[in-house]
């Protein structure tokens, strides 16, 4: 295919080198100057599909009546021997009427009429009972025009273009995103981070409490799930420990030991089960804590953490010491 796109290349070199040599017998001609701007447009970009094909340039010297537009195209497009007047049409701003000639396979050439100079977009289209056939083989294929002038021969103006057949101009660019998933625990409402939770000194009185928040942040489609573990009850390290609740409701009086979510975060999006529900007893195997189902970014957003309170409570015969328990909270993408 290369040799077919250098030929009129080739051939410009070598009329070149002959006016050269034989300036006496030839009248010189002046190259005006290039044309940048020109375009093919395909309306099917398929392999050997027939539709309209339509060429655009703008002019870089203003183009006069009786100007000749020369079309050179790579001949693997096919059919254009049998093209006519009417299959081919020049518009733009100031032509009048243009006719079609020495149709070949590779060529033609319009003759135009105009009404005052052209200085704006010239279309050449070729669309009518017969049209050109894409090449069978997808590539970038050359489209040559020329202006010569006011048709007398002496001031030329060239430029290219290429047409894009199926898709060798088109480069596809991937990406993949993976999951990512992080989880932090906040003091309530706050942006510093914590890994303590006081209950304080225990009362008959009143139930004591501590509140902080877990906030997760994933891009996973179908969101997240945190686990809770524990290494135990809430004891002393000698055999006591205070008694974890059962009925639901960490009450004043009793010896009593839990925790619940008491906050699911901004539009519910964590669902917490029956830790939402009341007050329930740390697990000491690893367990579902509370989830989503989209992604979500609590880390930073506060309204999107859930709130998690552990509460206690002591009899008249809950045994004197320091009471601890080591909580652990693991996060993975659904």
């Amino acid at each position: 295919m290369q040799p077919k796109r250098n030929r009129l290349i080739t051939g410009l070199i070598l009329i070149g080198f002959f006016c050269g040599m034989f300036t006496p017998f030839f009248p010189r001609f002046a190259i005006a100057a290039s044309l940048t701007t020109v375009r093919v447009a395909l309306t099917n970009e398929n392999t050997s599909a027939t539709d309209n094909i339509a060429v655009t340039f703008t002019p870089a010297t203003p183009i006069t009546n009786a100007s000749v537009i020369e079309v050179t195209y790579d001949d693997d497009f096919t059919g254009g021997a049998a093209l006519t007047n009417a299959d081919v049409a020049v518009t733009g701003t100031n032509i009048t009427s243009s006719v079609e000639s020495n149709f070949s396979a590779g060529y033609f050439k319009s003759t135009l009429t105009t009404s005052a100079a052209v200085t704006g977009l010239v279309t050449i289209t070729i669309d009518g009972t017969n049209e050109l056939t894409n090449p069978a083989t997808a590539g970038n294929y050359p489209w040559g025009v020329a202006v010569d002038i006011g048709g007398v021969g002496s001031t030329y103006d060239y430029g290219a273009g290429l047409a894009y057949v199926s898709n060798d101009n088109d480069v596809t660019v991937t990406a993949t995103v993976p999951p990512t998933i992080d989880m932090e625990i906040y003091q309530q409402n706050s942006g510093t981070m914590t890994n303590a939770c006081a209950l304080g000194i225990l009362s008959l009185a009143v139930v004591k409490s501590c509140i902080y928040d877990i906030a997760g942040a994933t891009n996973n489609a179908s969101g997240m799930t945190v686990k809770i573990t524990s290494d135990g009850t809430l004891n002393d390290g000698g055999g006591h420990d205070i008694n974890a609740v059962a009925d639901g409701s960490v009450t004043a009086g009793s010896e009593e030991y839990g925790l619940q979510i008491t906050d699911d975060g901004d539009s519910d999006q964590w669902d917490g089960g029956t830790y939402e529900t009341g007050d329930r007893s740390v697990p000491t195997s690893e367990t579902t804590f509370a989830s989503t189902s989209a992604p979500i970014d609590g880390i930073n957003n506060i309204p999107r953490r859930f709130e998690v309170t552990h509460k206690a409570s002591m009899a008249t015969d809950t045994w004197v010491a320091d009471y601890d328990q080591l909580v652990t909270y693991t996060a993975f993408t659904n």
